[in-house]
């Protein structure tokens, strides 16, 4: 099983997150809950620290996921 692990940054570039999850899409669930609480960067790697996804790749597949509608929670 491999496990996908979530990094993040703050604004002067100190890792300051890193979880681990059991799939990407978890990791990019987790990687844009970090984003919306004002990480700088996220990136995921596997569990060895090689890079599978850079955080401009992060942006962009969470970019591309649909959204909820505004009064989904109504």
């Amino acid at each position: 099983m491999s496990i996908y692990c979530v990094r993040a940054t703050n604004s002067v570039g100190r890792v300051v997150l890193m979880a681990s999850r059991a799939t990407v899409d978890e990791a990019l669930t987790e990687a844009g809950s970090v984003l919306s609480r004002g990480s700088a960067f996220v990136w995921i790697v596997d569990g060895d620290g090689n890079l599978i996804l850079p955080a401009d790749q992060v942006k962009a597949r969470l970019d591309q996921r649909p959204r909820a509608p505004r009064d989904f929670a109504n």
